[in-house]
């Protein structure tokens, strides 16, 4: 078995590289005594990603970052603005069979990912019937529901935080990222794979010429493809309509990045 281990530094590349010098001898030392490590750990150790644009409020404080994730995909981070992510399960194949014969006998019937994308909304009203001074904006993604927060911002790591994004359906691994990496997030541009693209071939940082070659030859192709894609579509507002101060400007960027005003198909 091989692993790796990476750690970054606010000071300089020897202090990242003595850092990840210690963690690999710690996984060494858990190995050499039987134990096995999780390779899903997911979000527990800062994510390697490059840091593209930093976004401050009128008070210069910073409030959010976007980033490359592994895929390719640009990601905003937000340290105090709600994203919710709320993905749609898969159908049953009965499911799916009982739809396809509905349209083929055309009798009504609503698709799968409609009767989920009701359910969603219905969680989300009634959360907001229990908490009336909330407000959100809605997305809809290609694979689910997105809503940003609107009326406050909200520690990631709160135990409130966590029991809001939990009863609303927000994925468990978003609400365990959120919360070990102490942001929200929400992708920007679309999946390079929905596309019609392959996921970005090279990790970040890149660490000679060839691999910024084979990136910047990747890159120029996925903003071509990506081009007739948003990455979600506005669905409304739902509850009071106040926008904290610095959650406004958040809005711009996000709206901007993922086209979510214009009639395209969802990546």
């Amino acid at each position: 078995m091989s692993f790796s281990c990476w750690r970054s530094s606010d000071q300089s590349e020897q202090d990242a590289h003595e850092s990840a010098l210690d963690a690999a001898k710690r996984v060494l030392r858990s190995m050499l005594s039987g134990n096995r490590p999780d390779r899903y750990a997911y979000g527990e150790g800062p994510l390697r990603e490059e840091v593209l644009e930093r976004f401050t409020s009128p008070q210069g404080e910073l409030v959010a970052v976007t980033t490359r994730n592994a895929s390719g995909s640009l990601v905003l981070n937000a340290e105090q603005v709600m994203f919710i992510d709320v993905d749609f399960s898969p159908p049953s194949f009965a499911e799916s069979v009982r739809y396809f014969l509905a349209k083929i006998f055309g009798r009504p019937g609503s698709s799968p990912e409609a009767r989920q994308e009701s359910e969603g909304k219905g969680r989300l009203e009634r959360f907001l019937g229990d908490h009336p001074h909330w407000g959100l904006r809605l997305y809809r993604t290609c694979a689910g529901l997105r809503a940003l927060v609107t009326h406050d911002l909200f520690d990631p790591a709160a135990e409130a935080t966590v029991a809001a994004l939990e009863s609303v359906g927000s994925d468990p691994l978003y609400v365990r990222l959120c919360k070990n990496q102490r942001c929200f997030r929400a992708r920007l541009s679309p999946k390079p794979w929905r596309c019609g693209h392959r996921n970005n071939p090279v990790r970040w940082p890149m660490e000679n010429t060839d691999q910024q070659t084979l990136f910047a030859e990747w890159e120029s192709d996925y903003s071509a493809k990506q081009s007739r894609y948003a990455t979600c579509r506005f669905l409304g507002t739902m509850g009071k309509s106040a926008v904290h101060p610095t959650i406004a400007p958040i809005i711009d960027v996000h709206d901007k990045a993922t086209r979510c005003h214009e009639r395209l198909e969802l990546a």
